[in-house]
């Protein structure tokens, strides 16, 4: 029993020896603890860091292999893109190279239709051409009425129409053609009760629009319709809105159509279409008329013309 009570006095006063015997003591055990709480702290907030960064980086590498991909795709598209262009600058110089190879006129000695010229400073346009005679390009047809001739300066400088029916070719382009080489004018003309007639002119030749698109020449007549043209000569084009004519009025105004009017003058082939080829009581003269062979009985309209050009060489 001693024994026992002496070994718990030894244990007792072994544990109070080991207790920190100064203040100082107890406070370095707090800082060592606190030291080792700071330190685990420290790295929980170092590994937080490492896993953001690591989640940062597994974003980064997403994005950039996004991006390796779009790049991979805009240079399909740019190598689409660069084959797509020379192909289309190869058949754009197969259609330069075509166009090279149009012809200025008429082909002679082809059948009737529709055929495509290519003219200096134009863009290539299909005509009429005709077989009989041969290699003569239709530059003007009226039939039936369907087209109406009371038009625009701009309108005639252009040509309007359908080429397969009633149509104007165009006054520009008429300047391109005469310019270009001498031509010849052949006139059809066709009256209600079936009758034709002709006029032939040997050295047509129109000017340019500085020039107002002015008759410059038409040559030397024949035909026998009578010569209701040459009255013309030397005359500057007129329309509705651009008066160039020499009578105090605008000659074109009322539906006579553009024409190379002088004084007005004794045709006009672009005036209003009448299908009964009468003028109604009371109408202007704003007819289809070529005056001499009709005896200038201006209350008769003209219904069917064809003008007709080629080169002279033919």
């Amino acid at each position: 029993m001693c024994f026992l009570l002496e070994e718990h006095i030894f244990a007792g006063a072994k544990a109070i020896k080991d207790l920190p015997q100064h203040p100082s003591d107890h406070n370095n055990t707090n800082d060592k603890v606190r030291s080792q709480l700071n330190t685990t702290e420290i790295i929980r907030d170092l590994q937080t860091r490492l896993a953001m960064r690591e989640e940062l980086l597994t974003v980064k590498n997403e994005l950039l292999r996004n991006r390796d991909e779009q790049i991979s795709d805009l240079r399909s598209q740019v190598k689409s893109m660069e084959t797509t262009l020379a192909e289309r600058s190869t058949q754009l110089a197969e259609c330069r190279k075509a166009d090279d190879n149009l012809p200025d006129s008429c082909p002679s000695g082809t059948p009737n239709g529709i055929y495509q010229l290519k003219l200096r400073g134009l863009e290539p346009f299909q005509v009429p051409c005709v077989s009989s005679p041969s290699g003569w390009t239709v530059i003007q047809r009226r039939l039936d009425g369907s087209e109406n001739f009371d038009r625009n300066w701009e309108d005639y400088k252009e040509g309007f129409g359908n080429i397969k029916g009633e149509f104007f070719i165009g006054l520009e382009k008429l300047h391109r053609l005469t310019e270009a080489r001498p031509h010849e004018l052949y006139i059809k003309l066709g009256k209600i009760d079936g009758s034709t007639s002709y006029a032939h002119y040997d050295d047509f030749k129109i000017g340019s629009e500085n020039e107002l698109y002015e008759l410059k020449s038409l040559g030397k007549y024949s035909g026998e319709a009578g010569d209701s043209f040459k009255y013309h000569e030397n005359r500057k084009f007129t329309t509705f809105d651009r008066d160039n004519d020499e009578y105090v009025h605008n000659c074109a105004a009322n539906e006579y159509g553009g024409w190379w009017y002088n004084d007005c003058g004794t045709s006009s082939l672009n005036g209003k279409y009448y299908k009964d080829g009468q003028l109604p009581d009371g109408q202007l003269i704003n007819g289809i008329n070529w005056g001499i062979w009709h005896d200038y009985d201006w209350k008769q309209s003209l219904t069917y013309v064809e003008m007709m050009i080629r080169p002279k060489s033919l």
